[in-house]
This record gives C-alpha cells, sequence and structure tokens, in this order.
C-alpha cells in the first residue's frame, strides 16, 4: 500500500476481507486436498479488489455509485477495500503511479472520437495522465483508432463505430452516465446564460450586460474546488470538463464554435490538401499577459515541448500528460516569420484540424522548466511547477489568488476579442466584464447563499441535481442547465489480475443499472452512457441505448439486483466459488 493509502492522509476506509488466515490454523504443511476438507471449500485466495473514488463532499453522486458497487461486489463473493480519497490524491493514484485496482470517478469526452486514441491505445500505457491509464492492450481497437485519422465522412463514421464495438466488448472501463451541468445564476447583472454549453470554454465569454445596466466591472463566480487557487499548471491531467485555466488564461490557435473548429489566435489559416499541411497567420500585435510579444516562434515551441516536456534533454522523450491527442497529430512545423507558421499534420486535414486546439506555452517563460524530475515516470520539472503566476494569452490574465480562498482573473486588452476590428470582437466582443473572480465556498448551499444575497453572479457548473429544489425556491435565482460530455465511469487496472480479465470486467459492469443510476441518484439530471462517446452521433446503433445496455445489461430487474444472475457471470468469466460463496481464481 502506497503512502496515499495511509490513514494519517484523511483516508477512509472500508474492508471485506477473506475469511481467517490459513497459516493461523496451524494447517501449513501437508497437501491442498487437507487444507480444503478443513475449511470446506478451497485454498485458492478469494478474489480481492481496491475500489477508489472521492469523498462524498467533493461528489456524493460518485460516492454513492461507488458504495453500491462495493455492496454488489461483496454479495458476489469478492472482497473489497473501499478508499475515499482527496481529488489531488485520487488523480496521483491513477493518473501518475497508474498503482490502483478500479477507481470510479469522471473523465472529459471530447466532441471528437479521436480522443478515444490516446485513451485506450497500447502504445500510450507508458504514459503520464489519460494516456490509457488503464493499461488497455487491443490490437483490432489500435488499428482501428489508428486508421480513422487518415478518414473523413461515412469511412470514419464506420471505424469509428467499430471500434467503440470493439470498446463495449471490452470494457477498459464501464462507461455509466453523462451528467446534467447545473449552474445557480443571477440574471440582474449579466444575461446570455444559456447561449453556450454551460461547461464550454466560451460560455462566460458569451455573456451580455443585463438590459438597462451599464457595463459591470467584475463577475463573481463561486466554485467548491480549492485546487482552482493552489495550482495553476495546465499541463495536469484534469477529471473536470470544466477548466478555467484553458478557457480563460490560456488560449488555442483554434477553438470549435458556430459548429466547426475556427481561428482563435490564428486570425486565418489556408490548408493545401495534397501536401497535409495547414498554414496559419496569427494576429498582429499578440502579446503574453506579461507584456512579451506572441511570435510563431512560440507557437513552434508549445507543440515541440507538449512532444516533449524534456525538449530532448531526458533518456527518452517525456510527452505533456495533457494534449497529447493534439500534438501527436503534428507531424513537423515550420516558422515563416513572426506571424506565420505552416503545420503537417498526421492523417486526414479534416481530422488535424484538432491539433490547432491546443493551448499554446510562451517559450520565455516554459524552456526553463524542462529538466526531468523522475525518468522513470516521465516527470519533468514543468509538470510538477505550481506555476503560481501564469502567463498565457488568454482573454483574461491572472490578476491575483489567495490560497484556497480566491483567483482573480482580469481582462486582458491585447486578446483579439478585447480589440475593435477583429472577427473575434464582432462575433464575442466585448467582454462583459473586466475581471472575473472565483470565491471558493464550503459547500454549495453556501453558494447558493451568496447568490440569493447578491454576492454572487453564479457557481460554476458542478452544481448536484440535490441543489436544484433549493434553487427553485429562491426567486432572485434561476436554474441553468445543459447537457455535459463529463462521463461518469468505471475504470480498470488491466496490468493486475483478475482486470485484465475482459469477463471479470463484464461482470463488473453487469453490477449496476445505469438507467436506475440516473433516476434515483442523479433525478433524471443524466443520460445512461454504453459507450465512452457522450455525443449520440458517432454511437453505432447496436449500442444505442435502449432502456439498458445493450452489451453488458445489468444482472437484475428495475434496479432489483439479482446476486445469484451475477454470481452466474463471474462463473461464465472462468472464475470459481467455494462453498462458503467466496470468488477464487
Amino acid at each position: 500500500m502506497d503512502d496515499d493509502s495511509s490513514p494519517r492522509n484523511g483516508l477512509t476506509r472500508r474492508r471485506a476481507l477473506a475469511g481467517g488466515a490459513v497459516a493461523a490454523s496451524g494447517l501449513t504443511g501437508g497437501c491442498v486436498e487437507t487444507v480444503e476438507q478443513f475449511f470446506g471449500g478451497s485454498s485458492r485466495p478469494q478474489i480481492s479488489v481496491e475500489i477508489a473514488t472521492v469523498p462524498a463532499d467533493k461528489d456524493s453522486r460518485l460516492t454513492s455509485i461507488t458504495s453500491t458497487l462495493v455492496d454488489r461486489l461483496e454479495a458476489a463473493g469478492i472482497a473489497t477495500e473501499f478508499l475515499l480519497l482527496p481529488i489531488d490524491q485520487l488523480r496521483k493514484k491513477v493518473l501518475t503511479n497508474r498503482d490502483f485496482d478500479i477507481y470510479v470517478g469522471t473523465m472529459a469526452a471530447d466532441r471528437d472520437p479521436d480522443y478515444l486514441r490516446p485513451t485506450f491505445q497500447s502504445p500510450y500505457s507508458n504514459e503520464l495522465g489519460w494516456q490509457n491509464p488503464f493499461g488497455f492492450a487491443d490490437h483490432g481497437a489500435d488499428s482501428l483508432l489508428d486508421e480513422q485519422r487518415h478518414q473523413r465522412g461515412q469511412q470514419r463514421r464506420e471505424t469509428v463505430e467499430s471500434a467503440l464495438t470493439d470498446l463495449a466488448g471490452e470494457q477498459p472501463i464501464v462507461p455509466l452516465l453523462s451528467d446534467t451541468a447545473i449552474a445557480a445564476v443571477r440574471r440582474t447583472r449579466f444575461e446570455g446564460w444559456e447561449r453556450v454549453r454551460a461547461r464550454d470554454p466560451l460560455w462566460l465569454l458569451g455573456l451580455d450586460t443585463a438590459a438597462g445596466r451599464s457595463r459591470n466591472g467584475r463577475l463573481r463566480l463561486t466554485t467548491r474546488e480549492k485546487v482552482q487557487t493552489e495550482r495553476l499548471n495546465p499541463l495536469l491531467p484534469t477529471f473536470s470538463e470544466f477548466d478555467i485555466l484553458t478557457a480563460y488564461l490560456y488560449d488555442p490557435l483554434a477553438r470549435y464554435y458556430d459548429g466547426q473548429i475556427r481561428p482563435w489566435l490564428a486570425q486565418s489559416w489556408s490548408v493545401d490538401a495534397s501536401a497535409g499541411e495547414i498554414r496559419l497567420e496569427l494576429y498582429p500585435d499578440l502579446t503574453w499577459h506579461d507584456g512579451t510579444d506572441l511570435t510563431a516562434e512560440d507557437v513552434a515551441f508549445t507543440y515541440r515541448f507538449l512532444s516533449d516536456m524534456s525538449m530532448g534533454s531526458g533518456e527518452t522523450r517525456h510527452p505533456a500528460p495533457r494534449f497529447r491527442g493534439q500534438s501527436t497529430l503534428v507531424d513537423s512545423i515550420a516558422v515563416e516569420g513572426d506571424r506565420t507558421v505552416t503545420i503537417s499534420v498526421r492523417g486526414d486535414l479534416e481530422v488535424g484540424k484538432k491539433a490547432l486546439t491546443a493551448p499554446l506555452f510562451p517559450k520565455h517563460v516554459w524552456k526553463s522548466q524542462t529538466d526531468v524530475v523522475d525518468e522513470s515516470t516521465g516527470l519533468t520539472q514543468a509538470v510538477t511547477w505550481d506555476n503560481a503566476e501564469p502567463v498565457g494569452s488568454g482573454p483574461l490574465a491572472f490578476e491575483s489568488r489567495t490560497v484556497e480562498e480566491s483567483l482573480v482573473l482580469s481582462r486582458h486588452s491585447q486578446h483579439p476579442i478585447n480589440r475593435e476590428g477583429t472577427e473575434l470582437f464582432e462575433r464575442f466582443g466585448p467582454l462583459a466584464f473586466d475581471s472575473l473572480r472565483f470565491r471558493v465556498v464550503p459547500s454549495a448551499r453556501a453558494g447558493l447563499t451568496l447568490l440569493s444575497d447578491g454576492e454572487a453572479d453564479a457557481t460554476v457548473p458542478q452544481l448536484g441535481n440535490e441543489m436544484v429544489s433549493h434553487v427553485q425556491d429562491e426567486p432572485t435565482v434561476d436554474l441553468v442547465t445543459s447537457p455535459s460530455r463529463t462521463v461518469y465511469h468505471i475504470g480498470f487496472n488491466m496490468r493486475r489480475r483478475p482486470l485484465r480479465n475482459p469477463g471479470f470486467r463484464r461482470a463488473v459492469a453487469r453490477l449496476l443499472d445505469k438507467g436506475d443510476i440516473v433516476e434515483s441518484i442523479f433525478d433524471g439530471y443524466a443520460d445512461p452512457l454504453p459507450t465512452p462517446m457522450a455525443d449520440p452521433e458517432w454511437v453505432p446503433t447496436q449500442l444505442a441505448w435502449n432502456g439498458s445496455d445493450p452489451e453488458v445489461p445489468f444482472a437484475g430487474t428495475n434496479g432489483a439486483f439479482d446476486v445469484e444472475a451475477a454470481k452466474q457471470h463471474f462463473e461464465d468469466a472462468g472464475f470459481q466459488y467455494t462453498d462458503d460463496g467466496r470468488l477464487v481464481y
């Protein structure tokens, strides 16, 4: 057991361990048959798994799902250890150390299925972050996820559907549902809260000053996430779809809006399909938040840095733990002056445009953060750095923070969205506020009180459904909801027994009724998922939700768990039960 799981770190644990040890009986000698006769069963060890998630004060729904899973694993004869870990410890355990059996958590799914490639392809299983933390290896899926990068239209759709079919059969994760993004807002100072999905990076950029009011100085949001005031490093992998850093501080060349990927810090681009190249022209007079010019050299540095954070100084390459999907689409990059770069992409150009959505990093800041900290894990100084005063190029710049209390961002006047005459200004500008303050609150109820008292304008869009009725009871506060791409799921570490057995994973998947979870735990504010794609347009017909999971239907009926049916699924996977009901190898 590593240090993260010690009681000193505030861990809450629950154990269901196998019955008495053989050594304690004094029967350390003799044949196996004698031991089995003594116990009336088998001497083979009971299957035991550790299951981790976050505490209830961070996401009570995750805790509830995990508690149900633990109960049903135990009912099926499997010993469990239930760990409740702070978010940063769970992230370290799963996304850095790969030191886990099963976890129940969230991940941010992309609208484009190419995100499945780094998430599940076997070549990424030794990297950090969301690069296949599961250790999943399937040559068929590997090939399909490579092929879809070089295709478009119906051909690509069919390849993606085949890849999703493979993933559904293997169950490297059990996709449970995508929740509804819920925020509480006041409309007295700002309006337009529903124009953009609440967890989209452009959500707050689409706001207007409320009718009849003069321009407002500060937009005030409440959050329960202290980490947003502690580590401002955009390279750190996150479980959250709503990421302040890459939404407002660190900007990309392009963003997805109006139905497609469009220029953002790039003023324009041209495409050479025969050469597989995208030639981009940056907006003139771009600057980083510290006043340094943002040039094509910074663009080239960004993609080289994301491909290898050690910039060649390590024994091997150390790719960034985030934005791997984007960086691997870049074959080469050529600087053609201060404002012009040509990027050669791997695969189809339409897929390749996703590379342009990676945030840019200032060379003069991050070049000094390339020392390797741990060669074995791939950690560099860039990942371990707190980045206390971040320097980005987004529409908002870092102003101040008080750890565990607040984070304040202010308007970056040189950003194209804040400059008249630019396409971004015409489409989104000017910003309806001059600064943005995130205030950390101890609970959702405390945040709602600030809203009702007029001391805040909105919560971040991560309210639990249990707060809906409280919001509806407040006459000055409204509810804003939208679909999300946050995937609640069960993740398996397939580097370990018995989790490498797909039959075992499928049997675990059948222990939970996704439809019942949506209704009983999320009060209907969620959509059940048979695949890790939250957008149904890519999901093949045979995997569409039809009242139950078509691939791994629940072992029960209408939420009522059938223990004997569940046990049969584990036996079908090749495992056996002892006379006293323990599942063994």
